[in-house]
């Protein structure tokens, strides 16, 4: 799930947790997986002091303020049980009434960096050290940033420490996991998860990451299952995990019981489009075939260039006969997401069906040269890293297969690597000095 931290949108790009005072400490706290209800946090005490107080001053002045603490200690906790999607929520309300109280703000950067959008977490953290300064808790963070992003200049430290136990081993042990898989290095991804889990075998957190391994990085859908069903019956309140769980079971076309969960999902996050598109794939195949028009016509009305959506919308037309229309849709879907592989497929058949022979020729070409490419990607990230981890030609094949795909920032960033591995890398200096040219045309 992916929300800004500000009414225009995000800075550059994602959305966590953190002691209640990292001021004072500059350390973070374990995490206790199986916390107290959060019933136990709505004292009848507090209460009776809130109408107290607003009651005595005309809760003009202190409503929002209280409000505002309200959504931070919120936020806080659920960040304590890896509930990103609901941080996000409170974090909303809560910089829209404190946009400068320094917690909120680290509880920010850090909710931005578990949603992975970085370019947040970077200017959150800035912020941050704008009103508190460079003190430890900020450290603490950016070293966790630093290691999802860059993570081989901090590796070997981060290991340091999780050996010694001088910091929150458990928050490590995420960033580096999350930094080996943005680095497709999956064995030691696996690495670190392993040893999560002898420390912390009932974290729920750690079947999450094991499923996005299984299902985004190996494309595993039975284990991906598994392991989003484990860590959702640890935490039936894991957002994330009921997702991945959800777009298993619509992958392995158990259209019922991932239709049971997209809904679960909506009526927690209602504005959310890619659930209610998945939710839309599902009634389909469920043979609900109006109904599933209906949804994504809605999601069209309200996000026209939803690329989820106009694929979706092209292969209905497509199976209801409207080769006209299902074209117009798909050739949409396409220059949103030219990776699309089974609205490019659909392209290819509802082209030939019209007559446009020569056309779909191309697009079969097209098509095949995406599942090259895709066959290449999996060789590569699931045995070649693996192997040969610093070899520029791996990284600099990487990142042409991304640019192909329409992927640019991640291509773009696959060939620096290539340069950073070797600068007179020649194949990468090419390739960047081409895609440069080409924008600035």
């Amino acid at each position: 799930m992916r929300l800004p931290f500000s009414a225009s949108g995000r800075v550059n790009g994602t959305t966590g947790e953190t002691s209640a005072t990292p001021a004072i400490t500059g350390e973070m706290p374990v995490p206790q997986i199986r916390l107290p209800s959060r019933q136990l946090f709505c004292w009848p005490w507090f209460s009776l002091a809130l109408f107290v107080l607003m009651a005595s001053t005309g809760g003009v002045a202190i409503r929002p303020h209280v409000w505002a603490w309200y959504h931070r200690r919120e936020a806080r906790v659920e960040l304590q049980r890896y509930h990103t999607p609901q941080a996000i929520r409170h974090l909303l309300i809560c910089r829209a009434i404190w946009p400068h109280d320094a917690e909120t703000l680290l509880l920010a950067a850090r909710a931005a960096r578990r949603a992975r959008i970085y370019g947040d977490s970077e200017h959150l953290l800035r912020d941050y050290r704008q009103v508190h300064g460079c003190d430890e808790a900020y450290i603490f963070e950016r070293l966790l940033l630093t290691t999802e992003c860059c993570i081989d200049e901090v590796a070997n430290l981060c290991w340091q420490y999780v050996e010694k136990g001088r910091f929150d081993t458990a928050l490590l042990l995420e960033a580096l996991t999350r930094g080996y898989l943005r680095q497709y290095r999956l064995s030691q991804a696996q690495h670190c998860l392993n040893y999560w889990r002898q420390i912390q075998p009932d974290n729920s957190q750690i079947f999450y990451l094991q499923g996005l391994l299984a299902l985004d990085y190996i494309h595993d859908c039975y284990h991906g299952e598994e392991n989003f069903r484990y860590a959702l019956e640890l935490d039936p309140d894991h957002e994330e995990a009921r997702l991945g769980l959800a777009m298993a079971l619509l992958m392995g076309k158990n259209f019922a019981q991932a239709a049971e969960h997209f809904k679960h999902l909506l009526q927690c996050q209602p504005d959310n489009l890619r659930v209610q598109v998945s939710l839309a794939e599902c009634l389909d195949g469920l043979g609900q075939h109006t109904e599933a028009e209906q949804l994504v016509d809605a999601v069209l009305a309200r996000q026209p260039e939803c690329a989820a959506a106009l694929s979706l919308r092209g292969q209905l037309a497509f199976q209801s006969g409207q080769l006209g229309k299902a074209e117009n849709w798909l050739r949409h879907a396409l220059r949103r997401n030219p990776m699309d592989h089974r609205a490019r497929y659909s392209l290819v058949v509802c082209l030939e069906q019209i007559g446009q022979q020569e056309e779909a020729q191309q697009q079969r070409r097209y098509l095949q040269q995406l599942e090259d490419d895709t066959l290449r990607f999996h060789e590569i990230v699931t045995k070649g890293i693996a192997k040969n981890p610093t070899d520029p030609y791996l990284h600099y094949t990487l990142g042409q297969i991304l640019l192909r795909s329409g992927q640019h920032e991640e291509g773009i960033r696959w060939l620096w690597n290539a340069l950073r591995l070797d600068p007179y890398y020649a194949p990468a200096q090419k390739a960047l000095t081409d895609y440069l040219n080409q924008t600035k045309g």
